[in-house]
Order: structure tokens, then sequence, then C-alpha cells
């Protein structure tokens, strides 16, 4: 498993110290990897929307989470690859806006038994 931003190093180096991250997090801040993976960058609501901001800003508060200093790209849409070593995508979720992250389960239902 691996994390992959799109901030400079140090940005990444903080957020794994501030966040206790214990896989490998490398960063690309040409959003090359993103772009591959198919996933957007739009401009407007999506990412600055009142919907979105709510949605996400409401749950993330309830779970005790705060928005600190924005760090990278704040318009790129992430998501989650679970990749084989072969290069078989056994999941795949783009995010469509802020704060749509894919569900754990799903996430974990894809992986192959150890």
């Amino acid at each position: 498993m691996a994390v992959i931003g799109n901030g400079t190093p140090v940005m990444a180096q903080d957020f794994a110290e501030k966040f206790g991250v214990g896989v490998p997090l490398y960063t690309d801040p040409s959003r090359k990897s993103y772009e591959l993976a198919g996933w957007r960058r739009p401009m407007g609501s999506a990412v600055l929307g009142m919907g979105t901001m709510l949605k996400a800003g409401a749950r993330a508060m309830k779970g005790g989470f705060r928005q600190g200093k924005t760090q990278g790209d704040a318009f790129q849409i992430g998501g989650v690859l679970v990749v084989e070593p072969s290069g078989a995508i056994l999941f795949e979720h783009a995010d469509k806006a802020a704060g749509d992250h894919a569900a754990i389960d799903d996430i974990l239902a894809s992986l192959p038994a150890a």
C-alpha cells in the first residue's frame, strides 16, 4: 500500500509526521499520476461549492477533524486504486467531489486473501 499526494516533498513529510502515516508516502506535484488515473481537477462547486463544504465539512468536524492550511493543489480531486503488482486494477473509486471517499469495506473487500 502507498499514498500519493501532490504537494512538495516537505509537505508530504509534514503530513506523514502529523498523521502518523505508516505506509510509503509519495508526492507527485506534476499530478501526472492523477491524470493517468483519470481523476478530475474541476474548478468550482465540486471543490468549493456550499454543498460540498457543508457535507464534507460537517462530516469532518463531527469526526473531530479541522481543516488546516491547504497544501498541494486544492482543486485536485483524488480517489483510491487497488492495483496488483501485475498492473491489474482490483478496485477503483474516483471521487466526484471533495469528501466523496470510497467506503473502506469496499476497498478491503477488493483485496486478495493473504
